[in-house]
């Protein structure tokens, strides 16, 4: 069929020629320079230029066709590359699988030599190694890829993690370094080396960190994240006792108490620092509205202490009253304010609250003590000893608190996590003391008013 087609287009040029030249007979003349010239009929020169076409046209067709043979070539031989790769390496793998280590190893030392290229090998093998507790094996098998790839981000990130195994810090900070000045959109760098500066508290270098880290990450979690970092910037001004910072210190807090109503370490350092300059009022007014706002027991405590120094403890008691009347199943409030009791040497009010406690089924160590220390009061030693057994082995704090994101007990309230690296995360795991919270107390929590208790 193809050689019918070809032959009719051949008889239909013949006829077009044959026709154009019927009707031009008159030769041209074409000059190609110094008065030279090819004279010929216009047929022919129509004819000529069309054969010197498609010649021209097969030249860069068969150079155009060569071109692809060999690209299909390469791409063959590559794929063909990459499929024997990913064989081999997945056998390498399946090996560390099995438990065969060192067949493994040998394995990936093999597919390495013969793959210079490829990067995931020779971070496989640092990563065995790493396990391993083999580190300069680890290192050495990623600057030998280093030299033969040029720096990849890949293989950087993986030499950060063995010098944290090996808990060399500088070098740690400067791959991280190296990483984004190759890509200063590397979010695992930008992390890692936040995270670093929060571990060694350069709360400057981390604040201008996590501010990158935000224009591209917009999450709650991030959100804390920079609130709580810049807390600690605050924080170490504050301590840097000087009487300039003070009041800088105070509108700092401020605004992130206003970007932030639930962050409740800048309420309690606010308070601390009203507290130094003698304004006790303020101080009450401030743990009052971050109790308002969060519920959180530390404010409580914190009002205890302050009420009591001050010489007017029945300001914390009209809190806790008020408290309870709204929500009498309170149990956690309503030990707080049987230890107040006891603090206060109201020791039958303290023992009525704690076996109204008992009575509800409650049954922890920090109860049993306090119920201990009650009974000694009255001296009645023997129910005094009897609630020390059941509070065996004393623990120091009579309500442990932990940090709700990573679960470590702490022995006190603290601004930070060191386990997790988190702020505004250790509270008291309320569900040990009740399984939900009234309606009525949160009303009460999100109220302003109830602060001037203690005004």
């Amino acid at each position: 069929m193809r050689y019918k087609i070809f032959f009719f287009l051949f008889f239909v040029f013949l006829l077009f020629y044959l026709y154009i030249s019927n009707l031009n007979s008159e030769s041209v003349k074409l000059y190609y320079g110094g008065g030279n010239f090819f004279e010929m009929s216009v047929a022919d020169f129509v004819v000529v230029a069309f054969v010197l076409g498609v010649i021209f046209s097969i030249i860069v067709s068969f150079f155009y066709d060569m071109k692809n043979a060999v690209i299909n070539w390469k791409t063959g031989r590559k794929e063909k590359k990459t499929e024997e790769f990913k064989e081999v390496f997945e056998k390498a793998k399946s090996y560390d699988m099995k438990g065969d280590r060192e067949k493994a190893i040998e394995t990936l030392d093999r597919i390495i030599r013969r793959f210079p290229d490829m990067e995931e090998p020779p971070i496989v093998l640092a990563d065995m190694y790493t396990s391993m507790e083999e580190y300069e094996k680890a290192l050495e098998i990623l600057s030998d890829s280093e030299r033969n790839l040029g720096k990849r981000e890949a293989i950087l990130l993986k030499k950060v993690k063995v010098f944290r195994a090996m808990k060399d810090l500088q070098k740690t900070e400067a791959v991280l370094k190296d990483i984004l000045n190759l890509n200063e959109s590397n979010m695992e760098a930008l992390a890692m080396l936040r995270d670093f500066y929060i571990w060694k508290k350069d709360w400057n270098e981390a604040y201008e960190l996590e501010k990158r880290i935000r224009k591209f990450i917009k999450t709650e979690e991030e959100n804390r994240r920079f609130v709580g970092i810049r807390y600690e910037r605050i924080y170490e001004m504050y301590h840097k006792k000087l009487e300039s910072n003070e009041d800088k210190v105070i509108d700092e807090l401020k605004d992130i108490i206003n970007d932030d109503k639930r962050f409740v370490p800048a309420y309690i350092l606010l308070a601390e620092i009203y507290k130094r300059k003698d304004k006790l009022n303020e101080a009450g007014r401030v743990y009052g509205r971050g109790y308002s706002k969060t519920g959180h027991i530390i404010f409580l405590l914190r009002m205890e202490d302050l009420y009591i120094d001050r010489g007017t403890p029945e300001v914390i008691l009209k809190i806790y009253t008020r408290v309870l009347d709204v929500s009498p199943k309170n149990h956690l409030t309503s030990f707080l304010y049987a230890r107040l009791c006891l603090r206060l040497e109201m020791i039958d009010e303290a023992i009525d609250t704690l076996d109204a406690l008992i009575a509800e089924g409650e049954d922890f160590k920090g109860l049993h003590r306090a119920m201990a220390e009650a009974y000694i009061h009255r001296g009645e030693m023997e129910n005094a000893v009897e609630e020390f057994r059941s509070a065996f082995p004393i623990e120091q704090s009579y309500i442990p608190f932990i940090c709700t994101k990573c679960q470590a007990i702490k022995e006190e309230w603290t601004d930070f996590c060191e386990s997790c690296f988190s702020w505004n995360t250790i509270n008291v795991k309320k569900e040990e003391f009740m399984h939900t919270e009234s309606e009525e107390l949160k009303t009460l929590y999100e109220r302003e008013d109830w602060t001037r208790a203690g005004s």
